[in-house]
Formats: structure tokens, sequence, C-alpha cells
């Protein structure tokens, strides 16, 4: 097996001997490998195929962006439908292109190991470094989704959910057992996190069949024909509906971690998007039918309650405010999970202090980088919710920022995906001619965020993703400056596929 450094390799803890500090693309293989010690290793090959396709679902979080696809509504009104169409191929497009570096190479660093090899060092860091931030705030924008639509359903059991003294704590009862389970091990807290998500999909279902048996087995023409939409419309739909992927490609950060990571994690990539791409599609016929017009939508402060009372379930409220809430919970836990990996990997690569790089003696999970991020993930909707911002609001704005991580991630593993493939003398016109494809559509998406100019506040979030990617980089340049050899260690901590590969993953399943 070639490794570009051993995963199993204890953490370095200061200056040494390392590849040429240049900033050119990681290279496949080290200047040898340091003796493997059983500290601070992750829980190897332990994952299995199902599990890791719950960590790229949950973090997705369908549910919640189902309930949130009122506003696709608004803007591509009938042609619903066609934006959730064309998000899907975008999304499918970035996929196949992260599941080029999947099926070659495992890492905890997920995205920027890929960029790493590709692209070179600073890019790589500004990338991942972003992507921590996406995962971190996405975790975040969950935590307060989920405490927003808990507090929806207290009101209807005649408490004042929604107020301040109500969130604030809600907003600890959901953190602090969602740590818990991740510092339990990663087979418990994507197991959670997928039963979690397939729970509350459930509700959604039912709401589906009932809106399809109350307006009758007919087709709406006018849905196909995206009556009365205009192709700006529609375009802009795409935008906002490619929002609703983010954070498929999060199954990457277990490759240590996962059984038969070449081929579950390329496979839970593709199949999620697959699946979520057609329930968003089927979601988006239905609504449309069941809102009639864009006026019944924005007179409605809850999408999904309307929805189920026009099909004649109303007591079906109750359970979707649990369902989106437990959708939350299971989208902040494997964000958070993605995000640990990811800081995980840094440490161990000596990029952050090696303590990043720790795991827990008997659950073998990123506890330090857990523990580390955990604070900021409660304190970010905790803060705003103290200084009066709306529990709607809270959720809209901290998701919008986090999405800026994801997708500039996007682009940046698109464009590095040729040469990559082209340094292993495996590139070929099909893998060129997607990302290509996908470097634009994410481009695109990525313009028509920025122009033309959100109104205020969101015309000041991409300055505040700016601000961190500039912090991160200057941190990691100076590091450059000061001691080379560790910051050449970017991107190293991964293993390459070769012939033998999946041999040594089968023989070291039968030892344990």
């Amino acid at each position: 097996m070639t490794t570009s450094r051993d995963i199993g390799n204890q953490a370095p803890t200061g200056p040494r001997a390392g590849p040429s500090a240049g900033d050119g693309p990681t290279p496949p293989g080290g200047d040898g490998p340091t003796p493997p010690v059983k500290e601070n290793e992750l829980a190897r090959r332990s994952v299995t195929g199902f599990e890791v396709f719950g960590q790229s679902l949950a973090a997705t979080g369908p549910t919640i962006s189902i309930g949130t696809l009122a506003v696709v509504y608004l803007i591509a009104g009938r042609g619903t439908i066609w934006s959730y169409i064309l998000a899907t191929v975008v999304a499918v497009l970035v996929g196949y292109s992260i599941a080029q570096f999947a099926r070659r190479t495992a890492a905890a660093g997920s995205l920027y190991t890929y960029m790493a090899s590709g692209l070179g060092r600073s890019t790589a860091f500004a990338g991942g470094w972003g992507l921590i931030f996406g995962y971190v705030l996405m975790a975040a924008a969950c935590l307060a989704g989920a405490a927003l639509y808990f507090g929806a359903f207290l009101v209807k059991l005649g408490l004042s959910g929604e107020s301040r003294p109500w969130q604030l704590p809600l907003l600890a009862v959901f953190l602090v057992p969602t740590v818990a389970i991740l510092i339990r091990g990663v087979r418990i807290s994507t197991r959670v996190a997928v039963t979690l998500e397939i729970i509350s999909l459930v509700a959604i279902g039912v709401l589906l069949i009932a809106l399809f048996v109350h307006y009758g087995a007919r087709i709406d023409t006018g849905q196909f024909k995206a009556a009365g939409s205009s192709t700006t419309g529609i375009a802009l739909g795409t935008v906002v509906a490619v929002s609703a992927f983010v954070g498929f490609e999060s199954s990457s950060s277990l490759g240590i971690e996962a059984r038969s990571p070449h081929r579950s994690i390329p496979r839970a990539i593709l199949f999620t998007l697959l699946a979520v791409g057609v329930l968003y599609i089927v979601a988006a016929y239905g609504e449309v039918l069941g809102f009639g017009s864009a006026a019944s939508l924005a007179s409605s402060s809850a999408p999904l309650n309307h929805l189920s009372a026009t099909a004649g379930v109303g007591w079906l409220a109750y359970y979707l405010d649990l369902a989106v809430t437990i959708s939350a919970v299971a989208c902040a836990a494997a964000s958070l999970n993605a995000a640990a990996r990811g800081v995980y990997s840094l440490g161990r690569e000596d990029i952050l202090p090696g303590n990043f790089g720790r795991s827990h003696s008997k659950f073998k999970t990123p506890h330090v980088a857990i523990y580390a991020l955990a604070p900021v993930v409660g304190a970010v909707p905790f803060v705003m919710a103290a200084y009066g911002t709306s529990p709607l609001h809270i959720l809209a704005y901290v998701d919008t920022v986090a999405t800026f991580g994801y997708l500039v991630a996007y682009l940046l593993v698109s464009v590095a995906v040729p040469f990559f493939l082209a340094r292993r003398k495996a590139l070929t016109p099909l893998p060129v001619i997607v990302t290509v494809l996908a470097t634009a559509a994410i481009g695109y998406v990525l313009y028509k965020t920025l122009i033309p100019v959100p109104p205020g506040p969101y015309d000041t979030f991409p300055y505040i993703f700016l601000a961190w990617v500039v912090i991160g980089l200057a941190w990691y340049l100076a590091l450059k400056l000061r001691n080379p050899a560790r910051a050449a260690q970017l991107g190293t901590l991964q293993e390459l596929e070769t012939a033998d590969l999946e041999s040594r993953i089968a023989a070291e399943l039968a030892i344990s």
C-alpha cells in the first residue's frame, strides 16, 4: 500500500525533516514511513458502508431542507421542479468529481487532502479552512433549527417555545447529548444520525402521500411546462436549491475509519446525491400542488404545517415539527463530525497545534477537536439569540454564511481533479468534461450569490467568510516562513489506492 504518510503514525510534535517545502501538489509517496504507533489513531476500518452513507445523508439534512423548499418556490414559481432537477445535475457533477479522489485516496482531511494532491498546499489549506468554517457554522445553523422547530412544537402545546427564555436552554439541551454521542464513537454517531434522519423522512413521506391523495392521481402539466416562470427565475431557484445538497461529501472525512473507503465513500456520495435529488424533485412537485400560488405561500409562516392542513392531515403538524427537529439534530452531529476530523487531520500533520491531532484512548474519536469546536457551534446561535435575533433569522443567516465554505471547496476540488489524475496517469476525457461542467456550474452559483449584491445583512456575509479564510491563510503562510518542513506536511496524511490495498484492508479486519 502506498501512503503519503502512514495514518497510524503519532502526531508530529515539532520541527522535523519532511518533504520539500514548496507549494506544489502533495506527492503520492513520502520520504519513508515513520514507525507506526497505536496512540492517537482513529477507529481504523470500523465503519460499514451503510454508516458511511449515513454520514453523508445526515450532513445533507434532507428533511430540514425540504422544510425550506418553499423559498425556491417563491423564486422559481411553478418551475420549481426544474430548479431542483438542475440543482441535482450540478450536485452530481461535483459529486462525480469528488468521487475521482475518493476512489484513489482516503483521509480524514477529506476535500483539503484532495485539493493538496492536485492544486498545491496553500490553495488546499485555504479551501479546507473554509470548509471547516462551513461545517462548524452548518452545525450551528442546524442546532438553531432544532431549537426553532422544537419551540414551534411547544407552541402547539400552549407554551412560549419560540421565546428567548425557551430558545437559549434548548440550544444547550440539543448540543450536550450531540457532543456526547460524537465522543462515544464514530459508529454510534453515524448510526444515530442516519436513524434520526430516516425517522424524520417518514413524516415527509406521509405528507407527500397525503398531498397526492388529496389532489388525485393527475399530472400537473403546468409544473412541467414551468407555466408563468421565467428562465431567470428557474436559474436563481437552482442557485438556492444547490444549497440543499451541501454536506453530501462529508463521508469523505471517514477515509481512515471506513472499512472499504475506496468503494464505500464514492458510493455513499453518489447515492446520497441521487436519492436526495429524487426526493427533492418529488417533494417540490407535491408542495407546489399544495401551495397553489406564491401568494398563499407568502402568507404562511409554517409552510409544512400549511400543507398538512391543506391535505386534510392537520394532526401531522405536530409530527412534522418533531421530524424537522430530529433532522436538524442529525445534521448538526454529522457536520460537527466532519469538522472535527478536518481539524484532527491538520493537527496530525502538525499544521495546527499537535493536541488537535489526539484521539480518545478508548473510543478512538477526535475528542480534542470535538471539544474545541462544540463551544463555537453552541455559542454562535446562543449569542445571536441572547441579543434578540429571532430563531428563524438565526437559521437563515448562519446557514447562508456556512454555504460559502462548501461552495468554494466544491469549486477548488473540481478544478483539482484533472491535475490529480494526470499525475497518476489516469486522466481520461470523461473526468475532464465532467469537472469542467462542475467548475462552471459551481462558479455560476457562487457568482449569483454575490451579484447582484444581496440586501443587508446578507451583503456582509461573503466578507465574514473571506476574513476567516484570510486569517487562516495568514497562519499557514507564517508557518511556511517559520518552519517550511512542517508546512509541507499538509495533505500528506492519506492512503492512496494501489493494487494490494483491498487485501491489506481485509487483513486488518481479520486481525481485529
